[in-house]
């Protein structure tokens, strides 16, 4: 009788245990990497009494122009950055007033595209001027969206005018007794202050099945860190043991010239292999490495604001006309890190990337390959892995296309102006010709490159002997097609 007794405790131990490390693996890899998300803000910032006008729109919108406009910049950064997801901002008087049908175009069809955050942004940096305008206008937006399983609500953006007891109230009574039709896990609700303290919001049993959200930024760091790994453990701190539920809906770098504090910032590299005193450069690799290790889903500040030196992107033209253009191509590459789905075990170890990628091709497995060659026309071909120059490439964004530059060779990835299907795709220096220009598009988590003069693609052609052609091919939905950056 005591082996049995004893033998049962033993099995409960174990269940129990396992339980504890089934826990901790959850803490430490989130259920969050489906969003790679972007705020689209208003140049005056979402902090507005009146109408929000989101950068490239404006009074003069109706709903089929503001679709217009979205579908423009949405899909810019789906296919420019590489993002699924957008978070837009809401106020009472955008939703309760005439300016909500116009609204809902860009919304409508930015949901053709992926997942959309609409977030409250208080007009006063506090709590509702009115109460019952607020519950109204949460009204019309889950009536319109709660059933848009795209369709996601950040109930407040910033709560720093609530203290953790009446945010949580607010938090429950939106959640358990005005809109319980809306899933939980639909629901993001900010940490107290500015998205800071996670766990005050996480530890409510009321609230145990919503995301929760979290910011992080320099400004929130007195004497900004210098170090990669400071700013992992501050932002740890914010985060707590909550990380599998958590959705950091901002955080941001500079990515154009400006001034901060006094003092004046030119272009930032952050590929360099050192980043001195500046801050901004360990702040964006820390907080990349960190989102990457957790597999924490992110929405960078801003994917699109007029004249804001932290934008993602900078638009010119207007309406159908609108073209994004990438100010810093390594504050992209940061960015896609984040977005990263597979978590690093010690990020504060991972290899730091060079100005340079390699192309890998999703059908054969090899590498697009200069071969040394530094003659005009000369072929590229494709071979197996290797760490030589000759398979690196700059990839120079250039607007609305990029140009594709061999580190060894310093000569471009041409088209040669070939049409037809299985030309060979070769190298010649920088000619300025619309042969080395390339469109960058996504396709199912990897990438297509396609010709501007041309009109083909870059193909593998199901090669898998090392030194096979590089191809150009009409668009097709073959995997030949598709290409991963590294």
């Amino acid at each position: 009788m005591f082996k049995v007794k004893y033998l049962v405790v033993i099995m409960l131990i174990i269940v129990i245990a396992s339980s504890i490390m089934s826990i901790n693996m959850i803490n430490v890899y989130s259920a969050t990497n489906q969003f790679r998300g972007v705020n689209w803000a208003d140049q005056r910032d979402n902090f507005q009494r009146g109408n929000l006008y989101l950068s490239g729109l404006s009074s003069s919108d109706t709903y089929s122009s503001a679709a217009t406009v979205a579908d423009k910049i949405v899909g810019q950064f789906v296919s420019k950055l590489g993002a699924n997801s957008v978070r837009m901002p809401i106020n009472e008087t955008t939703v309760n007033g005439s300016y909500w049908s116009t609204y809902t175009g860009a919304i409508d069809t930015a949901l053709n595209y992926g997942k959309v955050i609409l977030c409250w942004w208080s007009p006063t940096r506090g709590v509702p001027v009115s109460m019952s305008d607020w519950w109204n206008m949460w009204t019309t937006v889950v009536n319109k969206y709660g059933s848009n399983p795209n369709c996601y609500f950040e109930i407040i953006n910033e709560p720093n005018m609530y203290n953790a007891t009446d945010l949580c109230n607010l938090y429950n009574e939106w959640v358990n007794t005005r809109f319980t039709s809306v899933p939980k896990e639909r629901i993001i609700l900010d940490g107290t202050y500015l998205a800071q303290g996670v766990s005050d919001v996480g530890r409510d049993s009321r609230l145990s099945n919503c995301l929760l959200g979290v910011h992080e930024y320099t400004m929130f760091v007195g004497n900004p860190y210098t170090s990669e790994a400071q700013w992992q453990s501050h932002f740890q701190s914010y985060v707590g043991n909550y990380a599998s539920r958590t959705v950091c809906t901002e955080w941001g770098y500079p990515n154009s010239p400006g001034s901060k504090n006094g003092t004046y910032y030119n272009y930032i590299d952050y590929n360099a292999s050192s980043g001195g005193s500046n801050y901004f450069y360990y702040y964006a690799r820390g907080i990349s490495k960190q989102l990457h290790s957790w597999g924490m889903g992110s929405f960078y500040w801003p994917g699109l604001r007029d004249a804001d030196w932290y934008s993602m992107t900078t638009r010119s033209g207007s309406g159908s006309n609108i073209n994004l253009s990438i100010p810093n191509s390594s504050g992209l590459y940061w960015l896609q890190y984040a977005w990263s789905n597979e978590p690093t075990s010690n990020p504060s170890t991972t290899q730091t990337p060079s100005s340079y990628v390699r192309l890998r091709n999703v059908s054969t497995g090899l590498y697009i390959d200069g071969t040394g060659s530094t003659s005009n026309g000369s072929n590229c071909y494709q071979n197996s892995s290797s760490e030589s120059n000759n398979q690196k490439w700059n990839i120079i964004n250039s607007g609305d296309y990029v140009m594709i530059q061999n580190s060894a060779t310093g000569l471009y990835l041409d088209g040669m102006g070939r049409t037809s299907n299985g030309a060979i795709c070769c190298q010649w220096s920088n000619s300025g010709s619309s042969n080395q220009q390339w469109i960058q598009e996504t396709s199912g988590g990897n990438f297509k490159f396609k010709n501007r003069a041309t009109g083909l693609y870059l193909d593998g052609m199901g090669y898998t002997n090392n030194g096979s052609n590089l191809c150009q091919w009409s668009n097709s939905s073959s995997t030949n097609q598709q290409w991963q950056i590294q």
